[in-house]
C-alpha cells in the first residue's frame, strides 16, 4: 500500500524587493517578551529571523538590528509576524522612521554592490 504525503499548498508571492542574506544579531520585543536572534535575510519590507523565543503569527514586535561595533543599531519600530516555523519567523516591516528606512536601503544597496556580477 502506498502512503502519500499531503503537502500543504503555499501561495506564490512575488516580492517587491530583493532579499539579501545576512547574519546580524538582533533583539526583538513583543509585549513583555524579549528575545535575541539572528537576522538571516532582510529586504526593504521584511526580514527572516532565527530567535530564541517563538512568536505567534499576527503579533507585533519591535526589532533592533546590531550592524556592527561602531554603528548604532537599526531600529524597526513595528513589524508583524507573518509566519513561524519553530524558532524561525518572518516579519513584515510595518513602521520605520525615515532615518531607519534610509539606513536599511543603504545597507541593502551596499550589500548588492559587493556581490560579483552574474556570469552571462
Amino acid at each position: 500500500m502506498k502512503v502519500l504525503a499531503i503537502i500543504p499548498r503555499t501561495r506564490f508571492v512575488l516580492r517587491p524587493y530583493r532579499r539579501i542574506a545576512t547574519w546580524y544579531s538582533s533583539y526583538y520585543m513583543s509585549g513583555s517578551a524579549i528575545g535575541k536572534g539572528v537576522v538571516k535575510n532582510v529586504s526593504r519590507t521584511g526580514l527572516r529571523v532565527l530567535g530564541d523565543h517563538s512568536l505567534m503569527p499576527g503579533s507585533d514586535v519591535c526589532v533592533r538590528l546590531l550592524l556592527g561595533v561602531n554603528e548604532p543599531p537599526l531600529e524597526i519600530a513595528r513589524a508583524s509576524v507573518r509566519w513561524t516555523n519553530q524558532q524561525e519567523f518572518g516579519l513584515r516591516i510595518e513602521h520605520l522612521t525615515p532615518h531607519a528606512a534610509h539606513r536599511l536601503a543603504d545597507l541593502i544597496k551596499a550589500d548588492l554592490s559587493l556581490r560579483p556580477p552574474k556570469a552571462p
